[in-house]
Formats: C-alpha cells, structure tokens, sequence
C-alpha cells in the first residue's frame, strides 16, 4: 500500500504493528487503538461542522489528543494549525486573525501560564470564527458564554468515520515561522508530502529496526518534533512521550525504556546527560541504548558540549531545516568525524533533493565550497505561505527553488554546510563572518556566560558589537575582553563594543527561545 496520506499512516500502523504501544505521561495506547480514536474523533469534528480546507487550532503539548486530532484532521482533509505552547494573547489572536480556525484544541494550564486566563482576555469578536472549544485536560469545564465549550473524551463518544474526504494533496498541517524580523509566516504543508518526508527520514535514521525505541520529548508543534514523531509512526516504532520536556523525567525514561533514539537542542542533551550521571551513577554512558540523537545548536556557550556528549556515549548528529523544507531536510552521517557531525547541513534525506549556492549581490550560482544564500527544491517542500500569495511567491527563484535566506556552500561529495541567517552574518572588512565565531571566541573567556554578536555601520565601516551575560562573582572589564579578542581573532572580527546585558531580547519558539538579532542591532546603534 502507498502510504500517501494520513488515513493510510493510521491504518498501516494499526496493519503492521498494532499491539505497538505509545507511551504518555499518565497512559498508554496501542497503533491500533489509535487508529480508532483518529476516526472518532473526525465522526466528532464534522458533527463541529469541520471539513475539507477547514483548520483546527492546535494548543497543546504533548498529549494523547494532539495524535487523536491530527488523525481525524488528516480523515476530514481539514488542516491541523500548529500553535506553540509558548503563545500568549498576542499570538493566540494573530492565529485567530489570519488562519481562523474552526475548532481550537487547548489545555487550561501548562506550567505557569493560564491559558483560560490568554482566552477570556482576547477580543470576543476575534472568537467569530471559532465554532467550538476542546478542553484537554482538567476536571471542570470552561464555560464561555460565546463559544460551546467540549471535552476532548466527549469526542470519542462518536462511532467512527468511514470515508476519507482527504486526497494526498489536501492541506494537512501548518507551522508559523518565528517572526523575529516580520510577522509570522503560516506554512502550509500537504499529506502526501508530510508523509514521504517521514520515510526517508524514518530510513535515514534507521528507525524500522526491531529494538528501536523513540524519546518523543520536542514539542509537537514544532516542525522538529512534529518530523520525528510522523517518521516513528512511519516506522511503527514504540514511543516514549513525555508531555513536556523534564531533564529528570526523561532521562528517567531513557533508562527504562532502552531508548534508541533522541531528539533535541544542546542544552536538553547537556542537562539529560547530568541527570543520567547522577541517576546510574556512571560517568562514563549512562545511556547505553543510544544510537542516534539529532541536535540543533541553540546555546554559543554550549559550542564545546558535543565533545563530552561523544566522549559519554551520546551519538549526536547535525540535522538541517526550516519549516519550508521541514526539519530533517539534510543529516550528517555517523561516521563522519566528530567534528563534522555537528555542523548543519549534510546530506539530503531525499535523493532527488537539489541544493545550491547563489551570490547575494551578484545574484550568480557559485562553485563548489563558495559561500553565499542557499537554495533548495525538493519534492517534499512545503505548498504555500498560508493567506499570503505575494510571499509565496517571492520564496521562490524563477526556476522553482526555495530562497532559504541561510548561508552556506555546497561540497563536491553532494552535502553541504549551513554557516547561519543571511541576515545574521556580519559583513566586516569586506569578508562575510559567522556570528558564532566570534560568540564561541567570547564564551571562552572566564567574565562571559554568553554572548550575541551583531554589526553596525559606522564611518569606518561596519564593524562589531557585542552583548553578554556575565559570569557571577568576576569583575567586568570591557577593555579586558576586548584585548582578549584581539590576541586571537583577526583585526575586523574584534568587537569595538562590548555590552552587558540582564537578558538577551527574544521570541517564543517550540523548542525554546529565538533571539531577536533584529532588536539587538537597534541597541548596538543607540549605544555607540
């Protein structure tokens, strides 16, 4: 069977490994099972009026019912809309605003954010759109004197839904992008496209092995952990699913479910592997079972990490993505070298991928290992900038590949190298320079936990200013850490500034925070 839309996901799962179970935080379920609560849950939702193009609003971690309705979603050919966990009002009432969403899922509290609390103060007529509210969780039910209000439990109630209205092009799925230069994009993915991105990665990351065993502990609604949950279902492959992310809770989980595989940010890997010391009590690998762990790089104090995570028995590997292209466009391989395997970019997961490198200034195709703006196509990209048809087509170069905005180089042997934002990269002396550089350089000196670097242009050029976060109990001295930089970086990467700050600015994104380069320029100018 081609398994080219959700419908046929579920009911292969069900097929081939039904007894297969899905570990959450408080129960579990079999594919089996899960295939039919998908279809209860759209008998549920098109008695809510969902159908066909409509779009249900997402806000949820990592619970059973995220499973139930991107399953009924893809049954009804409607489109899951992804909404952080991290939204607050501001947020909620742009999805609302723009996407519309017919039916929107929530949970009444997450740590310590009141989502009823986000609800009732959000303009009512925002809410015009929405024909009903599912509660997730909690005992009692939020009463809103505008909106019916049910239970997710409520839907399974319903007998099941027979016939697919969906086809493998029906919209499915959709992510907004950060917006830390401009609003928020919504991208539009299709099911046919979701789904064969999952198998190559399932393939790629060998996750159809008898023993494999999946940490689902990235938020869903993000493109990161939504790619890995879809390739586990692809593979049928037991997972572990935390509700949300808790060093201790899932190192906890990797130990006694014998995890294979892990996904996550440098930061989660550093506090896993001390939670894992501290709970075997070895130093050494305290998670023996690992076999691939995927990482993005979100912390420059972090830049040393992944040479103790390898020396710990943690198998990181480097992936690339965008939520246009997903994550897992591109992969290291495990036996590069170890200082290879943490670069971004890769190889592509889809054979027929096509990635290459154009001039930002001269607009030409460059040769191999030249830097410049990276361009993409695959068969596998996403459909459309939801409601904005000027910035779909704008994404894309005449002859249909993706303008990704990231710098990179393309080798010979078919992978290539992301090396940050075009517009992060700092132009100085004439040379093009990754922010990250001149980051990693500053966190090595002992007055700096952290640092974000930025340029401005002043009369002798643009030139670099940098802002940290100061190590506790050390004096700062700016001519210290600049002098510190000059000893070892060439003249043009030296900060002429050095700033401390509390915080750095940031924006809400699934697998923690964005910083706003953006914001940090408008100071750098005002300080100078």
């Amino acid at each position: 069977m081609t398994i080219n839309t959700f419908p046929k996901l579920f009911q292969n799962a069900a097929k081939v490994a039904g007894d297969e179970k899905i570990y959450f935080s408080d129960e579990v379920i079999t594919f089996a099972e899960l295939e039919l609560e998908t279809r209860r849950v759209a008998r549920g939702l098109a008695k809510l009026g969902v159908g066909a193009g409509d779009r249900v609003g997402v806000w949820l971690p990592n619970l059973r019912a995220y499973l139930g309705l991107l399953g009924a979603c893809g049954q009804l050919g409607a489109i899951l809309v992804s909404m952080n966990t991290r939204f607050r009002g501001a947020e909620i009432e742009d999805v609302l605003r723009r996407v519309k969403p017919k039916v929107v899922a929530f949970v009444t509290e997450l740590g310590r954010s009141n989502h009823i609390d986000i609800i009732e103060n959000i303009e009512p007529d925002l809410f015009s759109c929405v024909e009903a509210l599912i509660q997730c969780d909690g005992s009692d039910l939020y009463k809103n004197k505008n909106i019916q209000t049910l239970t997710y439990e409520s839907l399974l109630t319903h007998g099941l839904f027979e016939r697919p209205l969906c086809e493998p092009g029906s919209g499915c799925v959709m992510f907004n992008t950060s917006g830390t230069t401009s609003l928020p994009k919504f991208v539009l993915h299709n099911q046919q496209r979701v789904l064969a991105h999952a198998e190559d990665v399932a393939r790629i990351l060998e996750m159809n092995k008898m023993d494999t065993v999946v940490l689902q502990s990235l938020p869903f609604c993000g493109v990161f952990g939504f790619v890995f949950l879809m390739a586990a279902i692809r593979a049928t492959a037991p997972c572990v699913m935390p509700e949300i992310f808790e060093a201790s809770d899932s190192a906890r989980l990797i130990i006694d479910y014998k995890v294979t595989h892990a996904a996550g940010g440098d930061d989660m890997f550093s506090r896993l592997l001390e939670e894992g010391i501290r709970m075997t009590n070895d130093a050494q690998i305290p998670f023996p079972d690992l076999r691939f762990c995927p990482y993005a790089s979100f912390n420059s104090a972090l830049a040393d990490f992944p040479k103790t995570a390898f020396k710990r028995g943690i198998p990181l590997v480097a992936p690339f993505g965008m939520s246009e292209v997903f994550s897992f466009f591109s992969l290291r391989k495990m036996e590069d070298a170890e200082n290879i395997r943490t670069i971004g970019g890769g190889f592509p997961v889809n054979i027929n991928t096509k990635v290459r490198v154009r001039d930002p200034d001269t607009q030409e195709i460059l040769d191999f290992e030249q830097e410049g703006e990276l361009e993409m196509w695959s068969p596998n990209i996403f459909v459309e900038y939801f409601g904005d048809v000027k910035a779909s087509m704008a994404a894309f170069t005449d002859d249909g590949f993706l303008r990704t905005g990231d710098l990179g180089t393309v080798s010979k042997n078919g992978s290539f190298t992301y090396l940050g934002r075009m517009g992060d990269v700092l132009r100085l002396g004439g040379f093009l320079v990754n922010p990250l550089e001149i980051e990693t350089h500053l966190c090595s000196h002992e007055m700096v936990e952290d640092a974000q670097v930025v340029s401005i242009a002043t009369d002798r050029g643009n030139k670099a200013v940098a802002f940290i976060l100061l190590n506790e109990n050390i004096a700062f001295s700016e001519n210290t850490v600049i002098e510190y930089c000059r000893k070892t970086l060439a003249g043009f990467k030296v900060p002429i500034k050095i700033i401390p700050v509390d915080t750095f600015p940031t924006t809400p994104s699934p697998n923690g925070t964005k910083i706003q380069k953006s914001a940090l320029r408008k100071l750098a100018v005002q300080s100078i």
